[in-house]
């Protein structure tokens, strides 16, 4: 068995990889042991690359708790769902110290049984949702023209009112303009995160968007601390993987980079993309650590605090949809989806996984007509069926997304209200609230 070994704050974090057996457990208890009882430090075993773990492997992790020998204290961290069953079965909990992630282990002086579950709160609240890119296929930056005709609308609406100080210049434009002229829906490709509360990011699509993700990370933590970043992948297509060259971190040795996803080629077109004559600096040069977990549609995983399940899309060469759940509090990010279901009911399956979302980012890149016409079979939807569907699953709040790059901030704009008039007219009791999702567009669940 492999058994990595590195550093993290003040403690040794032990890594086993594959299957904790009957074949393995020696090995590995003899090297548990040697750690608690000569490292020198805490010991945090890592079990997030151990898929499977016995009897022989539970006892060796007793053994290593008992012995008289022990200098300092023990603790694991990362259990995926399978052995975390496991643990919970043995009552392990009781017999060492368990921590969703090594980051919250080594954040724990005391480090002792039970005292991981007594501590944690309840679902952090409130969950964070903060949009990076929202564009759909194609980055989308404001042009020369665009930003003189915000200026010009703005000046034209503002010869209306008789402006003073400079207070009055800034209730004008936020009471007065419409977002369209005030602001930008931006232009950036794919990338939202979800806060988790923890030390952990969580994050969807490696779009154009993960550039600025990656920067404001930098900027606030500066390059010298390590993180952890899970990134789930809808698809591998271009506009959903185009921002990763650019992230930063991905290049800073200490880093940690999770990239979840159903599909079996994500190594691939992450190497693809780094290569020459496409791009300079090779994927595999890379600093940061970075691994590919794979998943499967319809089962439940547990990823730094959240439960997330996946499921099959239906767009050229296959997207995936996600539920993360906390807490009683479950956001969907469903994008690159085209619904072609004559008949949208209980039976449809993202009815069921829509379910009583509290917020549904939702692509909603076309028009109706131009869904079932000239862009059918491009694997996009529209603004109708997103309402349909959100009112049909009794969602709390949609979120139109993957907007259209051909569109202006005044196109978008105009389909966000036809949107909210859709929803008030086919409303049948139940309300859906409709936000358009921006760059920069930070939502509370």
């Amino acid at each position: 068995m492999e058994i990595g070994q590195s550093r993290s704050g003040d403690a040794l974090v032990l890594r086993p990889m594959g299957r904790l057996d009957n074949v393995s457990s020696a090995e590995f208890q003899a090297t548990l042991l040697r750690a608690v009882m000569t490292g020198g430090a805490d010991v945090i075993v890592d079990f997030s690359d151990v898929d499977y773990v016995s009897s022989a492997g539970l006892r060796a992790l007793t053994a290593a708790s008992k012995t008289p020998l022990r200098q300092h204290k023990l603790a694991v961290a990362g259990l995926q769902p399978a052995v975390k069953e496991v643990f919970a079965i043995a009552r392990l909990q009781h017999v060492v110290a368990i921590y969703a992630t090594v980051e919250a282990a080594v954040a724990d002086p005391r480090r002792e049984p039970g005292e991981a579950a007594k501590k944690a709160p309840a679902a952090p609240e409130p969950i964070g949702v903060h949009f990076w890119g929202t564009r759909g296929s194609l980055a989308a930056p404001l042009s020369h023209a665009a930003v003189r005709a915000k200026i010009r609308s703005a000046l034209a609406a503002a010869q209306e009112h008789g402006l003073g100080a400079v207070d009055s210049i800034d209730t004008f434009i936020d009471r007065e303009l419409p977002f369209s002229v005030r602001g930008t829906f931006g232009g950036n490709t794919s990338c939202v995160e979800i806060e988790t509360g923890t030390e952990e990011y969580l994050l969807c699509d490696l779009g154009t968007g993960v550039r600025e993700f990656g920067n404001r990370v930098l900027a606030k933590h500066g390059p010298a601390r390590g993180h952890c970043f899970n990134i789930f992948m809808s698809h591998i297509h271009w506009d959903h993987i185009m921002g990763f060259p650019f992230f930063v971190p991905a290049y800073i040795p200490g880093n940690r980079i999770r990239i979840h996803g159903c599909h079996k080629q994500m190594r691939e077109a992450m190497l693809r993309q780094q290569s020459a004559p496409c791009f300079p600096v090779e994927f595999e040069t890379l600093g940061a650590t970075i691994e590919f977990v794979q998943l499967e549609p319809g089962v439940d995983y547990e990823v730094a605090g959240f439960s997330v399940r996946a499921i099959r899309q239906f767009h050229e060469g296959e997207s995936y949809g996600y539920r993360f759940t906390r807490g009683g509090k479950s956001i969907v990010y469903s994008t690159d989806c085209e619904h072609k279901a004559s008949v949208l009911d209980e039976s449809y399956p993202f009815v069921p996984f829509f379910r009583d979302a509290d917020l549904l980012i939702f692509d909603a890149m076309y028009s109706l007509a131009d869904a079932v016409s000239v862009k059918e079979d491009w694997g996009h939807s529209s603004n109708i069926i997103a309402v349909e569907l959100a009112q049909l699953a009794r969602v709390k709040r949609l979120v139109l997304f993957h907007h259209e790059p051909a569109y202006d901030d005044a196109g978008i704009e105009r389909v966000l209200h036809e949107t909210m008039r859709y929803e008030e007219i086919s409303r049948d009791g139940h309300q859906v609230e409709v936000i358009s999702a921006y760059d920069g567009l930070d939502l509370t669940v």
